[in-house]
């Protein structure tokens, strides 16, 4: 009885470690954008002379202006993507995927910046 529980226990607790070590680690990017924004959003990184996003936990947040655009000092990194419109009184409304496309980057050159864009909006 005791060896089934130990094999039981060692099972589970690989199973932990497996679980914890395989967790997608990429932060979560959270756009904020003005109430009833319409356009491209365009976000410099690695711009030196720009502040820092905002970080909560492992959530990077993105302020946009009405311009959408946006310049930071940091760097791009992966992760999952959620876009929301915010009003006057700072309440967010998630924008749904079939809203926002086109979402592509770029870096390199000679500045060593990378770029990405992305649509907001609809086909029409």
């Amino acid at each position: 009885m005791k060896k089934y529980l130990f094999i039981a226990l060692t099972i589970m607790v690989l199973g932990l470690i497996f679980l914890i070590t395989t967790t997608n680690k990429n932060p979560l990017h959270i756009y904020l954008l003005p109430e009833n924004f319409v356009g491209e959003v365009e976000v410099t990184f690695d711009q030196l002379d720009y502040p820092p996003l905002t970080k909560e936990r492992n959530t990077f947040i993105y302020h946009i202006p009405k311009s959408g655009k946006l310049k930071t000092s940091n760097t791009m990194e992966s992760g999952p993507v959620e876009v929301y419109y915010v009003d006057n009184q700072g309440q967010r409304k998630k924008v749904s995927h079939e809203h926002f496309s086109g979402v592509s980057s770029h870096g390199g050159g000679e500045d060593n910046q990378t770029v990405a864009t992305f649509f907001i909006g609809t086909k029409e």
